[in-house]
């Protein structure tokens, strides 16, 4: 049916005048919610931890044990990237799905403890369509766990770069991934740590995925994506990703703050920060394996928060927004034990209620040191 109604059109326009079309472009649209109510089989969020664009209500709904459907009202999109992250908790949680549903959009949720069983569980969830210019922003869908050998270009409506640069993705070995995105590549080594860089795995198991550390692979203007089971195992599985600088981390053009913070050693190093409120951000341990960002001036009594980390281990969030902006994470093995990290870089940013930027935003990447990266001797300063 599609042909022929190709063809149609194409005959009628043969034979009328010719007048000009013009594709209407799909809507920009962006959004966030915290959905604090694990075991609630309907409700709407309704904390301040939440954004739709459109101004319309978030509904979740949970039909079974760690099982969600956040529907974002009025904000129905094509493309664009969905981010989910557990929220005080080890769970894992993945994006299993999101798509239009008449005027809204619906992103599916899934969560599990670590066996691998399905668990309720609070988490953040975030989207974006966006494509802003003259920044450093872009994200993609990887629908493709497996890329052959000459990589994967990620479908044109499910990712964007604002380099304009081919978006590439290869796969060297199981579970590892390395993601060419112009907007990254121009900004490593070195400026990217003023900004944010998020992975989430997609699809419907229990999986965990992150970026390593730039700065301790062989080529630090490719992002290495590690994805692993529940168990701690490499696993090939479908992915999303997101980076953005001079930019919210959902493609906003509002005020922001970000840090990227070296947590290898007794004390936590900054290595790049953002801070549209002014002075610098301050990193500090309150124990093992919990760690808390301080932004001066960037206070909000609402936000979103999330964390993730470069490591075997997982960062969650613990904090909402507040005060002075203190981000709290807290960081655990597979085991779900608290650790102290070896080499962590974790990265918060907060941005203000307005409608083109995204409320108290935080981002936590801490990076342990693992196998596969270079020896220590061997690592180039690049910062």
């Amino acid at each position: 049916m599609r042909l022929i109604a190709t063809l149609a059109a194409a005959l009628l326009l043969a034979a009328a005048p010719a007048t000009a079309v013009h594709a209407v472009p799909p809507p920009q649209v962006a959004g966030f919610a915290y959905a604090n109510q694990p075991g609630n089989p309907l409700y709407v969020v309704a904390t301040g931890n939440e954004y739709n664009s459109t101004g319309g209500a978030i509904q979740v709904s949970r039909p079974v044990v760690g099982t969600y459907r956040l529907r974002f009202y009025g904000m129905a999109a094509p493309g664009g990237a969905a981010h989910v992250t557990a929220r005080g908790s080890n769970s894992l949680c993945v994006v299993a799905s999101w798509l239009p549903a008449a005027a809204d959009l619906d992103v599916n949720v899934r969560c599990y403890n670590n066996a691998g069983a399905l668990i309720d569980s609070r988490f953040v969830v975030d989207f974006t369509n966006r494509k802003p210019v003259g920044v450093h922003f872009g994200y993609l869908w990887d629908d493709n766990a497996v890329p052959p050998a000459i990589g994967h270009t990620p479908a044109p409506a499910y990712s964007y770069d604002s380099a304009g640069l081919p978006i590439t993705v290869f796969r060297s070995a199981v579970g590892r991934y390395q993601v060419e995105l112009g907007a990254f590549q121009t900004d490593s080594p070195g400026p990217w740590a003023a900004g944010y860089l998020h992975v989430t795995p997609y699809g419907a198991a229990a999986r965990h995925c992150q970026a390593l550390d730039p700065a301790l692979v062989v080529d630090p203007s490719a992002i290495e994506v590690r994805c692993f089971d529940d168990t701690g195992a490499a696993v090939d599985t479908r992915f999303v990703l997101t980076f953005a600088r001079q930019a919210a981390m959902l493609g906003g053009s509002g005020a922001r703050t970000t840090a990227t913070v070296d947590l290898s050693g007794v004390v936590p190093v900054m290595r790049g920060w953002t801070n549209s409120y002014g002075g610098a951000p301050t990193a500090s341990m309150i124990i093992p394996g919990m760690y808390e960002i301080v932004f001066p001036g960037a206070g909000h009594l609402t936000g979103h928060a999330v964390a993730s980390i470069m490591a075997l281990h997982r960062c969650t969030a613990r904090s909402s927004p507040g005060g002075r902006a203190p981000a709290t994470s807290i960081c655990s093995s597979t085991a779900s034990t608290a650790i102290p990290e070896r080499r962590t870089r974790p990265c918060c940013s907060t941005s203000p209620t307005s409608p083109d930027s995204q409320t108290g935003h935080r981002h936590g990447h801490p990076g342990a040191r693992r196998p596969d990266r270079q020896p220590e001797a061997a690592r180039p300063n690049r910062w």
